[in-house]
């Protein structure tokens, strides 16, 4: 028969704060991770931030450097026309449309990639000369927003206009146009020079291909009109965009990087569901232009989200770990207090043996000898065992035997001890027991209870119980001493009919000589 371990309250608690502990560790596993996790987050936003800031001021130079190209080739063909010295309608006509000014204005076309057409315009709208073929085909540009404002303005500064198809090849091209005035400064025509919205997505594209799928680049004049845009979105070049992302971004510029991040529905995602995304628009100096570039969550977030996967992975693996280093750990503190206590406990009743007895009875004799206090031992002794086992059978004497321990165990206090040291012999420490009179009443307690009818494996059986007692230091003054008084007293009380108590004295001492003489 193996011994049944009933784990005691310091197993339990000790089990108990060592899957604590392990759990605290878990949480702080997990909370490390959690701050790890954001703080990363944070640091990689930052970041992307500053590096979309950075491009955006970058473009915004970019594209300042391109106006100024395009703006010297304007002033150069200006300063032409001026130093022609025309004073009136007929003479600018008759400058601007003969194949020298044509050879002109293909050189100066020719000059810069960005730029797609240079033009001379009549003061009726019509081309008069371009840069494409010579003689100019029948085109008439009266409709245009930038003959329509600089024919009824005297404004000798550049005019930046809306992007517009070329009625030449239809690509889409915005203008910087230039007045001409006569010697009255009456209105002789303008001067075009067209820089081509493909090409400066392209260039575009090549500054912001690292970017990744989603991003994009894009170039508004000051009113806010999409002047073109990578990735090319060809319906939307020349709508205004009258959301405020570019004005809550471009006062952000005023006290940080100018970087904003939103979800609403933005200028290009007016059909598609929005996205959070990163924001950076800049002015160009010198320039009636904005530049902006914009990257989703997804793509400045991607190495954030391939190091918190990892992250993750780490803390998931930490904690699997350390909970199966926290049930290996248990179950050999388990396997361990469970040898301690099969080592020091009886295997049938699961009471103390003889060595975890000793130990205890050690323990409580030094308490009072130190305080001065008494304490008794009951020898137990059943009268009828081994007729029960005779007559019955041993698993009916087993069962008796584990019903006389709870029986005897009922009886006593906590502080009290109850160890078989076999067979049929119990034995009962009570400590601080006071005198002999409360030691016989516990006697009297435990002899009287187990003289009560009891059922054994289904079988109905009756015991009894011969117990002998011995008080410290009355009795003895150690162990040795204490248990075989007390053992002496229960073989005079066996002696005597069984059933019955006795206290060890000299008469005890003296009748168990005799007898064993």
């Amino acid at each position: 028969m193996t011994i049944s371990f009933e784990p005691s309250s310091n197993v339990r608690r000790n089990s108990r704060l060592i899957l604590g502990a392990s759990i605290i560790l878990a949480i702080i596993f997990v909370i490390n991770a959690l701050i790890s996790g954001y703080l990363l987050r944070r640091n990689t936003t930052d970041d992307r931030a500053d590096q979309l800031a950075t491009l955006t001021l970058i473009l915004a130079e970019h594209t300042s450097q391109i106006i100024f190209a395009a703006n010297t080739v304007l002033n150069s063909i200006d300063d032409l026309v001026y130093a022609a010295k025309i004073e009136d309608e007929k003479s600018y006509r008759k400058f601007t449309s003969n194949k020298n000014q044509f050879e002109l204005l293909e050189e100066k076309a020719k000059s810069n990639s960005i730029l797609d057409v240079t033009t001379f315009v009549a003061n009726n709208g019509k081309v008069l000369n371009f840069s494409r073929s010579y003689p100019a085909p029948e085109i008439n540009l009266a409709d245009r927003d930038y003959f329509v404002y600089l024919k009824n303005h005297n404004d000798l500064e550049t005019f930046y206009s809306t992007p517009v198809q070329n009625k030449g090849n239809g690509k889409w091209v915005f203008y910087l146009a230039r007045r001409v005035n006569g010697a009255h400064d009456e209105f002789l025509g303008i001067i075009l020079v067209g820089v081509s919205v493909e090409v400066f997505s392209s260039l575009y594209e090549r500054l912001g291909s690292n970017l990744g799928d989603g991003a994009a680049i894009t170039l508004y004049r000051q009113d806010k009109t999409l002047l073109t845009r990578w990735p090319l979105v060809e319906n939307l070049i020349g709508r205004v965009n009258t959301n405020s992302l570019i004005d809550q971004s471009l006062g952000a510029a005023a006290d940080g990087n100018g970087v904003i991040f939103t979800s609403k529905t933005g200028f290009t995602r007016q059909n598609t569901s929005p996205v959070e995304r990163m924001i950076s628009y800049r002015k160009v100096t010198g320039y009636p232009f904005i530049v902006g570039a914009v990257v989703p969550e997804t793509l400045y977030l991607a190495n954030w989200y391939k190091n918190a996967m990892g992250g993750l992975i780490a803390t998931i693996l930490s904690i699997i770990i350390l909970f199966i280093g926290t049930y290996f750990l248990l179950r050999t503190y388990w396997r361990n207090a469970e040898n301690q206590y099969r080592a020091h406990h009886d295997v049938l009743t699961r009471l103390p043996n003889r060595t975890l007895f000793s130990d205890r009875l050690s323990y409580s004799l030094a308490n009072c000898k130190r305080n001065q206090t008494k304490l008794a031992l009951l020898f137990i002794d059943l009268d009828n065992l081994k007729t029960i086992n005779d007559v019955s059978g041993h698993l009916v004497g087993d069962a008796v035997l584990m019903q006389v321990a709870e029986r005897i165990r009922a009886c006593l206090r906590d502080s009290d001890t109850v160890a078989r040291l076999g067979g049929d012999e119990f034995i009962v420490l009570l400590p601080g027991v006071g005198d002999e009179k409360n030691a016989l009443m516990v006697a009297e307690k435990i002899r009287s209870s187990l003289i009560m009818p009891m059922t054994a494996d289904g079988i109905p059986v009756s015991t009894s119980a011969s117990i002998g007692v011995a008080l410290y230091p009355d009795h003895g003054s150690n162990e040795s001493d204490l248990m075989n008084n007390a053992d002496m007293a229960m073989y005079e009380a066996k002696s005597s009919g069984r059933n019955t108590i006795q206290v060890f004295s000299e008469k005890v001492l003296k009748s168990v000589f005799k007898d064993i003489s």
